[in-house]
């Protein structure tokens, strides 16, 4: 594709499209203007700077992950909507590395707008959760839970972590990770009705 036609959306798409083929979080400007048909400086032309290409691809990329949360979600309810939040999770993040790389790697601690544009991802998770009738706090300290056994098993298995045993089924280790989540979270609620 030559510089005719080409316009800061087409960049944006190219960049997602680069990073969705190669599993990594980040495209050098050197590598997407080759695949644009352009010279580099020349993508100065559609995008202001690197971080701003990034940011507008983070946004698609949490927009996409959310998406794939909800659609999975959709219709259920309480243990049936954490299962399949979790297999989703496992799902999106397999299906599109680069993206779910991106998506973890941003936002820094001194980005408000990253921050800002990261805030849908905690949506779903916290609305599943709140169906249990948690207090804000509580739901607050569960998907902070529930988010680091999911990223935790993704992050362990992509840095092959997970050699040995090998001939074990990870998918079950991933649904007994779950089923401890949820033991846990049902074993609170069991102490705030004796409570009550």
């Amino acid at each position: 594709m030559g510089a005719k036609g080409l316009t800061r959306k087409k960049v944006v798409e190219e960049a997602i499209a680069c990073i969705e083929s190669t599993g990594h979080s980040v495209v050098s400007l050197h590598e997407l203007a080759r695949r644009l048909g352009i010279k580099t400086p020349s993508l100065y032309n559609h995008i202001e700077s690197m971080k701003e290409l990034q940011y507008e691809v983070f946004r698609y990329a949490v927009s996409s992950f959310v998406k794939h949360q909800n659609a999975a979600t959709a219709g259920l309810e309480k243990d049936a909507a954490v299962r399949a939040f979790a297999d989703a999770y496992y799902d999106f993040a397999s299906t599109h590395k680069g993206l779910y790389r991106l998506i973890m790697s941003m936002p820094s601690a001194e980005d408000e707008r990253d921050k800002e544009a990261a805030l849908p991802l905690l949506n779903t998770a916290r609305a599943i959760l709140s169906q249990y009738g948690l207090a804000e706090e509580s739901i607050a300290h569960w998907q902070r839970v529930f988010r680091a056994i999911l990223h935790g098993f993704i992050s362990q298995e992509d840095l092959g972590y997970f050699y040995y045993y090998d001939s074990l089924d990870l998918e079950k280790s991933r649904k007994i990770a779950v089923q401890c989540f949820l033991d846990g979270l049902h074993a609170e609620l069991g102490e705030k009705r004796a409570e009550e």
